[in-house]
């Protein structure tokens, strides 16, 4: 058993000197070995495969990152009319409102809106700050109409006034 093995490994180690088994150099075709590897050629091994045709995945989309929210009609509308709720009690409604004076300072400020106060009892007045001034306005007007009719009637006292808009304070609730 030996020698046969012996034998066997012999003849496997003379082959190629032999000259069995080779193959001339011009048949010898590059074996792919993987789809992105580079070829590698082997020497004997005659290639009489076609290569695979290369297959391109679709692309995938990105997946939708946005948040979607499926309730019935009758959630919505709860949800708006908490909203519309917290909105009003909270003073968070938008609106327009006629700025009557701005200073850069609180004295003058505060002479202003109380002069308006005397003035006119029944419009609300604030004062807010936005660097660099204190700002003077009234009225709490939902509509750009209202607004305007207020800033004709406070014109006579205070023609530098504008209409800005604003947050107002909220009407309430009925």
């Amino acid at each position: 058993m030996k020698s046969f093995n012996i034998s066997i490994l012999l003849l496997f180690t003379f082959i190629p000197f032999l000259g069995i088994g080779q193959v001339k150099s011009d048949s010898v075709k590059p074996v792919v070995t993987g789809i992105y590897h580079a070829p590698i050629v082997q020497q004997g091994i005659k290639d009489t495969t076609k290569p695979a045709p290369v297959v391109m995945a679709p692309a995938v989309p990105f997946p939708d990152t946005n948040i979607h929210i499926y309730e019935q009609p009758i959630v919505k509308n709860t949800v708006q009319k908490i909203y519309t709720y917290q909105s009003y009690s909270h003073g968070a409604s938008p609106g327009f409102r006629v700025q009557i004076d701005f200073s850069q300072e609180r004295n003058a400020a505060n002479k202003t809106k109380a002069d308006f106060n005397a003035k006119y009892p029944s419009i609300p007045c604030y004062i807010t700050y936005k660097q660099p001034y204190f700002r003077v306005s009234a009225g709490d007007c939902r509509k750009r109409l209202d607004a305007v009719r207020l800033h004709n009637t406070l014109k006579r006292d205070y023609p530098a006034s504008f209409i800005v808009a604003d947050r107002i304070a909220s009407p309430p609730l009925q």
